[in-house]
Formats: C-alpha cells, structure tokens, sequence
C-alpha cells in the first residue's frame, strides 16, 4: 500500500506530480480545493487514484483526513505540498516592482498561500509519512516547493517582496520542522525545492525574458525534482534544493 500525497494537485505541476507518482505508487490522494478532472491520466497498470477535494488551510478538512488515514493501511511514503500564489488577476495580486506597489492584503494573502499550509500539512500529517516509512524501512520526504527568489544570500535583483518574504518564511519553516522531526519523526525527511522556471499559468506572465533552454515544461521539471526527492536521505533532512540537485543558501 505504498502511498503518495499530493497537495496543489490541480496546478500544472501538481497535476504532473501526480501523473508521475501513479506509475510508482500504489495510492496517490490528489488534494485540492477545486474539483479536479485526471481524463489525461492512462491509469492502465498504474496506481489507484483518490481525488480529494480539500481545503489545506482548513485544519477542521485536514483532520478529518488524517482520520481518514488512520483507520486504514496506507503506507504513506511521499507528501508534496505543490500548492503557492504568485499573482493572481481576479485579485490584483502581483509581484511589486518597486515599494509603492506594496499593498498589505496582497501581501498577506500572499504569505497564506505559500507559508501557512506547509506547517498545517505537517501539524496533522507528518505523522502518518512517518508511520508509513517505518513500517516500510525507508526514509518518508515531505517535500515543498519553494523558488529561489526565497533565499536571502540569493537575492540580488530585488523586488517582488510578497512573494520573496512568503518563501523565505516558507524556508525557515522547512528548516525548523527538519530539526524537531530529526527528534520525534525520525523516520522522515523535510526538504524544499525550487522547481525552475517551469511553463504553468504560474509563471506565464514572467516568461518573456526566459531563454527557452532554462523555461521547462511541468513533465521535465518533475522529472529532475523526483530524481531529487527520491535520493533524498534522513541526513538530508533541512535541505533546501535546487530542481537539478543543487543546494541553495537559505
């Protein structure tokens, strides 16, 4: 019963998460708020698939889940948090070019978005990735996604400081929870990873200066990102990854 989750599953790169880990996995729980449709998806010899409409920054849906878990065999193994915000039109949200375009309801819808669900996963979660990977003898990863733009010794262009202070928040998220799980999910690994420019309704609007060779498409990216998350170890646990393998200074 070897069993995947993955969070943000109706985006172009949790969507692609998931088509890769239903060839490597017996159950993979697809989570998103919005329904989702996987009629891409040739299931033939391939994992089941549990489509699960649910809000991550509820902690009321995320306990019922963990609910769920608990009263079944799965062995959970890998737990991806795909989900973030970077602009948003319906909403004005945008990555501010200089402070003037700083607005405090962006920002905090922003910080929501890509720095509140990752600990609220965790909080109800993190145990069953741990269970799972003891019963199986292997190292469970709870994997991220963050970008580089989060990193404070990286950031050399400046701007975009919703989006920035989200994922540096995010990092030090992933950096602290790696420390307590060393002591009591000792079993699991905590990672983030930056996933390169990758062509998703995401990054669309940025992609213009993007030289073609380093704009990705979502099959490539996860590709590179599992080849990581896969290889990943318990002494790995408080990395922060590039998609290629690199680390990234937080």
């Amino acid at each position: 019963m070897k069993t995947a989750i993955i969070f943000g599953s109706s985006g172009g790169i949790g969507h692609q998460f998931v088509e890769y880990c239903l060839a490597q996995y017996e159950h993979v729980f697809a989570c998103t708020r919005q329904s989702q449709s996987f009629k891409t998806i040739d299931k033939e010899g391939k994992g089941k698939l549990h489509l699960m409409q649910l809000d991550p920054s509820s902690e009321t849906e995320l306990q019922l889940f963990s609910e769920y878990l608990a009263g079944r065999e799965f062995n959970v193994q890998l737990m991806i948090n795909a989900c973030g915000l970077l602009h948003d039109d319906s909403t004005h949200i945008a990555p501010e070019k200089k402070i003037e375009d700083f607005n405090a309801e962006s920002f905090e819808a922003v910080i929501k978005a890509n720095a509140l669900i990752t600990p609220l996963i965790a909080k109800h979660l993190l145990s069953h990735l741990n269970k799972g990977a003891k019963k199986c003898q292997s190292t469970g990863v709870f994997a991220s996604l963050s970008a580089r733009v989060g990193s404070i010794g990286d950031n050399y262009l400046g701007g975009w400081y919703s989006y920035r202070a989200s994922k540096a928040a995010l990092n030090q998220i992933i950096k602290t929870l790696s420390i307590e799980a060393s002591r009591r999910f000792k079993n699991s690994a905590v990672v983030a990873i930056h996933p390169g420019t990758t062509d998703t309704h995401l990054s669309e609007p940025f992609q213009a200066n993007v030289p073609a060779e380093k704009l990705f498409t979502p099959e490539y990216a996860i590709k590179k990102m599992m080849a990581v998350i896969e290889n990943v170890t318990l002494d790995d646990s408080g990395k922060f990854y590039a998609w290629d393998g690199s680390l990234i200074q937080w």
